[in-house]
């Protein structure tokens, strides 16, 4: 071991590990602490368990349940006949929009209603209808969900339907 000593190079190593004995302590000791700080909270429970409750709660929102998934797949089955419905409904919008703002077919189906609807009882429901929509303006949004359901109103299906075959009659006479 003496002989060991001896040697220059083993002298300069240990006269370098004797200069940097004090900053290898204190790393030492900094390590011993943090063990100790992780030791200490994998014992707490409680922290721990806190720790997974936050964890819990604020990953709450963003877990698919089984519940989301089938109606997922119910609302995917429904898409064909829903976008269906919505391409109709668009027919019947660009159709509706043509004849009110052309003045002639205006005036032509207001002369065909007055033997079907008396002209005075539409007046009324238009302003009523027109009032009651001032006032009670939604501005919230239109969804896919609320589009079906408006779908499903007995006066939409009628109207629909009527147009459908309206535009077949059409058809045929062109």
């Amino acid at each position: 071991m003496v002989q060991l000593l001896e040697t220059e190079e083993q002298q300069e190593a240990l006269r370098y590990f004797i200069e940097k004995l004090p900053q290898l302590k204190e790393a030492m000791e900094s390590v011993e602490e943090k063990i100790a700080v992780v030791q200490h909270v994998i014992n707490d429970k409680q922290s721990l368990e806190a720790l997974f409750t936050e964890f819990e709660e604020k990953t709450a929102p963003f877990r698919l349940t089984t519940e989301h998934i089938e109606a997922l797949a119910t609302l995917i089955q429904l898409l064909p006949t829903l976008v269906q419905w919505l391409q109709k409904a668009e027919e019947f919008i660009l159709f509706a929009t043509s004849v009110i703002n052309d003045r002639e077919s205006m005036a032509y189906a207001i002369e065909g209603a007055k033997d079907i609807v008396p002209i005075e009882k539409g007046l009324n429901i238009l302003k009523e209808t027109n009032e009651r929509f001032q006032r009670e303006r939604d501005s919230s949004t239109v969804s896919l969900l609320r589009m079906y359901r408006l779908l499903k109103h007995p006066l939409i299906q009628d109207g629909v339907k009527y147009i459908e075959t309206l535009l077949d009659v059409a058809s045929k006479h062109k």
